[in-house]
């Protein structure tokens, strides 16, 4: 007995364990158990399937979100900054940036990538870099809201500005904005938006588009005609436009192209402070509060805290030189250095190497060149035979009228509105500063379209000017200077004479 047993120990431990059949999984529909549980597992993979693709929608329109792009980016702060305080906050980034479809959303991912691993590396730009270069056209992105065929009617602006004096005067500009555009009903384009409404061309040498070379202007059969910056005019000009646009280095100028920062508009230090004066932030009656404030507001900082404490330092300045208006104010002035450092927080960023001199802003003509990256009469229009004629225009009563200005107690209240049909001769802009010389007779008649407060214009009216004011003024502008002079010779005007470039608005 024993030895058999011990025989069948020894076969079943050399004989193999027969495997295990999977145990089935039998479905019977006849069976109500069945039926209920395999109803069940349905209804239970449609909820996790309509939870995932929820919450994939979620993702998804989060990473689209501004608030992501800026919030989640370190980088993007001052991008985010800017744009909460623009007229477009209520616009999603991607409407602009990555537009819609299944090819948009594939190279906006990748693009995401590279800029992750540019955080990631810390080797991202400082600052971050503009205009984006390959931006959606406005075609497809601003005239989805803003048609240019609508944009004909004028506006009137009241600019207000204050003095870097003492009181810190109130300057006030008053003068009407000619839009202008393309006008269905008569087919005529004209005004600042004709440039939207016909196609122009344009070739830039610097990454920023502010060193323009060469325009084409498209004419009603397809031709172009061509205006190229004076030091372009050689032999070589034919072959340096080809190979543009063999290159795709010619733009078409659209609403961007003007509009660059519109999305992220950073103004600058004296609008911001002249904006905070105006608006009751910043007390206009303590002394050069204004000069005060730009000064700081303009000057490098290597960190917002040195900044700051730069501003703090205002304070000694008021203790020292006016002690009176210190002791019985002083909290005005700690509000006002409050406010200053907020203009600096939202408009400056020193970690990241932005302000508003790195992104020239293109809308205005100060302080960046703006329209006069073109209309600065520098560029020639030259003929297939490679002769040179006239220039782009430089009359500023193009896009605008000649602004109406007082200081002070004289500021006027009132606005160019122009009646009946304009002169020829004030056609050119020479003519705002050869008026000077007509009779009475032809006063008059200036008087039935201008009203009397043109004349009471007192900025550039009863300005009595030196013989040799030609060769003084550089005396006489650190004499009388800032707001005064720029209002008549704005500075497109010094770059005719000056070579090194446009001088900067006083």
């Amino acid at each position: 007995m024993r030895d058999a047993t011990s025989t069948r120990a020894r076969i079943r431990e050399t004989t193999p364990p027969k495997p295990r059949r999977p145990r089935q999984i039998l479905i019977d529909l006849s069976r109500p158990e069945h039926r209920r549980n395999l109803l069940l597992g349905i209804v239970l993979l449609l909820l996790l399937g309509v939870g995932l693709l929820l919450s994939g929608i979620q993702v998804y329109e989060y990473t689209e979100s501004a608030e992501f792009c800026g919030g989640a980016c370190h980088p993007m702060e001052p991008q985010y900054t800017r744009y909460r305080w623009s007229a477009h906050a209520n616009v999603d980034c991607s409407k602009c940036h990555i537009g819609p479809g299944a090819s948009f959303f594939i190279k906006s991912k990748i693009d995401g990538l590279k800029q992750v691993y540019a955080v990631l590396t810390n080797s991202y730009s400082r600052p971050i870099k503009s205009p984006v270069h390959n931006l959606r056209p406005a075609r497809e992105t601003c005239e989805e809201c803003h048609n240019p065929a609508t944009f004909r009617d004028n506006v009137i602006k009241i600019i207000r500005h204050y003095d870097n004096d003492e009181q810190n005067t109130p300057i006030q500009s008053s003068l009407i904005l000619k839009m202008g555009g393309y006008q269905e009903t008569t087919g005529i384009s004209q005004g600042i938006h004709w440039h939207i409404t016909n196609p122009v061309y344009y070739i830039a040498t610097d990454e920023q588009r502010q060193a323009i070379v060469w325009i084409g202007v498209e004419q009603e059969d397809g031709s172009l005609v061509e205006y190229y910056a004076r030091d372009l005019v050689t032999m070589a000009q034919t072959s340096f436009v080809e190979e543009a646009w063999a290159q795709g280095r010619v733009r078409k100028m659209d609403c961007i192209d003007c509009h660059n920062r519109t999305g992220h508009p950073i103004p600058p230090p004296e609008e911001m402070v002249d904006r905070a004066i105006s608006d009751g932030l910043i007390p206009g009656d303590i002394p050069y509060i204004r000069a005060k404030a730009v000064e700081l507001l303009k000057a490098s900082y290597n960190r917002t805290a040195e900044a700051y404490a730069a501003i703090d330092g205002l304070l000694d300045f008021y203790r020292v030189h006016y002690p009176q208006i210190y002791a019985s104010r002083r909290s005005d002035i700690q509000g006002a250095l409050a406010y200053i450092k907020k203009i600096y927080s939202q408009t400056t960023f020193p970690e990241l190497g932005l302000n508003y001199r790195t992104n020239p802003d293109n809308e205005r003509h100060t302080p960046f060149p703006g329209c006069f990256r073109c209309h600065d009469g520098k560029h020639i229009r030259v003929d297939e035979q490679g002769n040179g004629g006239e220039a782009i225009s430089v009359k500023c009563n193009l896009c605008h009228t000649v602004p109406i200005v007082g200081r002070g107690e004289e500021r006027i209240l009132g606005v160019p509105v122009l009646t009946g049909p304009i002169p020829e001769n004030h056609s050119d802009f020479r003519w705002t500063i050869e008026h000077r010389s007509i009779d009475a007779a032809e006063r008059t008649q200036c008087l039935d379209c201008h009203g009397q407060a043109f004349c009471n214009n007192g900025i550039c009216h009863n300005v009595s000017h030196p013989p040799d004011m030609l060769f003084t003024h550089a005396e006489e502008y650190r004499k009388r200077g800032d707001q005064v002079c720029y209002t008549c010779h704005q500075n497109v005007l010094c770059s005719r004479c000056h070579p090194g470039g446009i001088v900067e608005n006083p």
